[in-house]
Formats: C-alpha cells, sequence, structure tokens
C-alpha cells in the first residue's frame, strides 16, 4: 500500500495539494481552506503521505500540527534540486584542484629544484598564475553558492 501511495505521489507531484505543502509547513485548516476540501479529505492524504515518509507532522508548540515535506518528499516533488548540488560540488572541487596545480606550476618554475640545468626548467608564465587564481576564486564563489542554498533550506524549515 505504501509502495503503491508513493508511486501516486510521483505521478501527482504537480498536483495542488504537493504544490501547496512544499514552501511553508502548513496546518490541516489552512491546508483544508486553501485546497478548499473537506478536512477528513485532507486528513486522509496527509496520513498516507506520512506513512510514506513523504511528509511530516510537527508539533511545534503542542497547539498547532504542522505538516511539511520530507528530504525524500522534496526529492520527488524537485529532482533537479539535487543535481544541482552535485554539479556544484563537483565544479567546487574541480576548481580548487586545477587553480592550486595551476600555482603550483608558478611557484616551481620560480623556485626551481637544484641540479636542473636552464633546459629543463619552465619558465615562469604569468598565465598560469592568472589561470590559479581565478579558478580559486570561482572554486570561493561556488563554496559560497552552496552554503547560501543550503542556508535557504534551513532558513524555510525555521520559519514557521
Amino acid at each position: 500500500m505504501i509502495r503503491e501511495q508513493s508511486e501516486l505521489w510521483h505521478q501527482k507531484r504537480e498536483s495542488p495539494f504537493s504544490k501547496k505543502i512544499d514552501p511553508w509547513p502548513m496546518t490541516l485548516n489552512k491546508l483544508t481552506d486553501d485546497l478548499n476540501i473537506s478536512k477528513p479529505a485532507v486528513h486522509e492524504h496527509l496520513t498516507i503521505l506520512i506513512e510514506s515518509g513523504l511528509v511530516n507532522k510537527d508539533n511545534k508548540d503542542n497547539k498547532w500540527a504542522y505538516y511539511e515535506l520530507t528530504d525524500k518528499g522534496t526529492e520527488i516533488l524537485h529532482p533537479h534540486k539535487m543535481t544541482k548540488m552535485v554539479v556544484l560540488l563537483s565544479s567546487l572541487i574541480l576548481s580548487f584542484v586545477f587553480g592550486i596545480v595551476e600555482i603550483y606550476r608558478v611557484v616551481r618554475s620560480v623556485f626551481p629544484e637544484e641540479g636542473l640545468t636552464d633546459v629543463d626548467m619552465v619558465l615562469y608564465e604569468p598565465e598560469h598564475l592568472i589561470t590559479g587564481l581565478v579558478l580559486i576564486s570561482l572554486g570561493f564563489l561556488l563554496l559560497y553558492l552552496l552554503h547560501r542554498s543550503r542556508k535557504e533550506k534551513a532558513t524555510r524549515k525555521t520559519i514557521i
């Protein structure tokens, strides 16, 4: 039954119900008012989604119960978000690695090893320094974007 409901969620991820609960945690009353659906119908649907692990019920102040998407529910509703994080993290790592390699090449050309002849030495090329600094700066920019997206996710969960 839970697997069937999860498949139903996959098929219905564009439904007004899933879009309503996605941005912010909501109470049962707010959902019934916004969707114009009876309270028992919304409660039954929420119970199924909770059993499926797609929605979480949170009694923040023991007065109102808030319903919010779990990480699993968010992944189903927004599958592109995880891909975006993987691409961002991969780009960040590559930028740092290649930036460090380019700066290392500059340092090696400025301070050559002892015993190398003029033929074996690599001449100092400022392009390597510039490329290395640009790549490391890009890495820091990507790190900032990654941090900001994680912070937005955490802020979204604590607002209500």
